[in-house]
């Protein structure tokens, strides 16, 4: 009688609670239950897939659930997506677990981190950054050494696997400027360290984890939902960092500071006996987590994804190749000067942002006052999860987003349109700080591969799957490419 009483009691409360967490004009979204909230409607691939298609058919453009008990929105409509991204109160990032554990316990980077830290964190970085070559004419030299490295690399192969294919490259560019350290194509730990990453990008998924909801799980079944994986790979990278920088330390000349690290290490030893002081050691290794993650994962993939529609679409391959022969010839490579020149090549490189959007939902943002949008309530501290994709697939304004299309970005005479919805790497004031610098990547990379080779699918092998593969992030699914030298 006891346990029957003791259990309707725990019956009630659990309607209860499940009747009054929806607050009021919260906006609709699939179903919850108490405390485990929207966990079972969760998409649980392409997430961005499915809130921009089925969501936002189904219940609108802003669509309410749960992460267990706590309030969460996805921003599933093309306005309400500008709308978000523009406003303040959208501007800060949530609390938790995931967010700490990757930083010491705390709230550092500049990815992760909200209020006057990150305003001075981010802002510091970024000065120092461009005066290592961030955005500069300098920095083109060090994106060139690698793009012809890479060359020798593709010519000596002539058949190769595409995934991986960029990784050292691409992080070359940005450790230069981070470290001053440039590694071979061939480095063990950093190979390993770089596939480790990779998987934690892909088994990653905007919408959180059993153990985001459930913290508690990390303790009770570590190593059966990839915690253990995650946490060792993550420790694997903060020792890394932390042996450059200790490297660093030893050789630290203040006077002729040589990247990044030296002058965060400096500004460290000048504010040493500040007591709020917001450079520590801890700091510095979050912001190389931070630009090493996001850097090198997003950009190779960017760069996947240009072989895989070359390949796919030849026509659109010739056309670039007509314009660099127009424009550039042959005699030497393109440069980020030829940009303003190449408008087709532009067009391309666009379109690709735009179909093979690398961060289809932008990191999680969070919400720091009670607001409201098209009409919904949206708590404080909810989570709000921005899909960029919807704003590329809207058929109201592209007129046929399924299909690879570049002229859509060419007027009657053949020049570059800009269109105001392509921010594939967010806007206002979280715009991603990279973006000058993977542009930049991406152009001089794809130029002088094209200008180069021949790109097409090796006999034998089937067609390369435009469905791209899930995570935090999405990569081209795993093809291989055949590399031909223009005659």
């Amino acid at each position: 009688m006891a346990v029957a009483l003791i259990l309707g009691f725990v019956i009630l409360l659990l309607v209860y609670h499940w009747m009054t967490m929806k607050p009021k004009d919260f906006p609709p979204g699939p179903p919850y239950l108490p405390i485990l909230g929207s966990i079972f409607s969760m998409p649980k691939k392409l997430a961005h897939v499915t809130m921009a298609g089925e969501w936002r058919q189904k219940y609108g453009p802003v669509v309410g659930f749960f992460v267990g008990p706590r309030t969460a929105v996805a921003i599933c409509g093309p306005r309400e997506v500008l709308e978000v991204l523009r406003r303040e109160e959208f501007q800060i990032r949530p609390d938790g677990d995931f967010f700490r554990e990757r930083s010491f316990g705390k709230k550092l980077g500049i990815f992760f981190s909200d209020g006057p830290f990150w305003v001075e964190q981010r802002r510091f970085t970024l000065r120092h950054l461009r005066d290592f070559g961030f955005g500069k004419k300098s920095m083109e030299g060090f994106i060139m050494d690698e793009v012809e490295d890479i060359l020798l690399h593709m010519k000596d192969l002539k058949v190769m696997q595409v995934t991986g294919l960029f990784s050292v490259s691409t992080l070359n560019v940005l450790w230069g400027m981070i470290a001053g350290t440039r590694y071979e194509r061939n480095d063990k730990r950093l190979q390993d360290l770089l596939n480790r990453l990779t998987e934690a990008f892909r088994a990653g998924n905007p919408t959180g984890t059993l153990i985001n909801i459930f913290p508690i799980l990390k303790r009770i079944a570590p190593g059966f939902l990839g915690h253990t994986k995650v946490m060792d790979t993550l420790k694997s990278l903060q020792d890394f960092f932390r042996q450059s920088i200790n490297e660093h330390e030893k050789s630290l000349d203040e006077n002729n500071p040589r990247d990044l690290t030296d002058v965060y290490l400096k500004e460290m030893k000048r504010q040493y006996d500040n007591p709020v002081s917001t450079f520590t050691e801890e700091g510095l290794i979050t912001i190389c987590l931070d630009m090493f993650a996001a850097g090198g994962e997003t950009t190779t993939s960017s760069l996947g994804f240009c072989l895989l529609y070359m390949v796919l679409y030849p026509e659109v391959q010739k056309k670039v190749q007509k314009e660099l022969d127009a424009v550039v010839g042959r005699d030497r490579r393109p440069t980020l000067e030829d940009r303003a020149n190449l408008p087709y090549v532009e067009a391309v490189l666009t379109e690709l942002l735009r179909v093979c959007t690398i961060a289809p939902v932008t990191p999680p943002h969070c919400v720091d006052r009670d607001t409201y949008i098209s009409g919904h309530f949206i708590p404080k501290n909810s989570t709000v999860l921005v899909n960029l994709y919807s704003l590329f697939q809207d058929k109201e304004h592209w007129g046929d987003p399924e299909v690879f299309r570049p002229e859509r970005f060419l007027d009657a005479d053949g020049k570059f349109v800009k269109d105001e919805w392509m921010i594939p790497f967010g806007m206002g004031k979280r715009v991603c700080i990279g973006e000058v610098l993977a542009r930049s990547i991406v152009f001089l990379f794809f130029t002088s591969i094209t200008q180069e080779f021949w790109l097409s699918v090796p006999e034998g092998d089937p067609n390369p799957s435009t469905v791209p593969l899930s995570g935090f992030t999405i990569a081209p699914a795993p093809f291989r490419v055949k590399v031909t030298k223009r005659a």
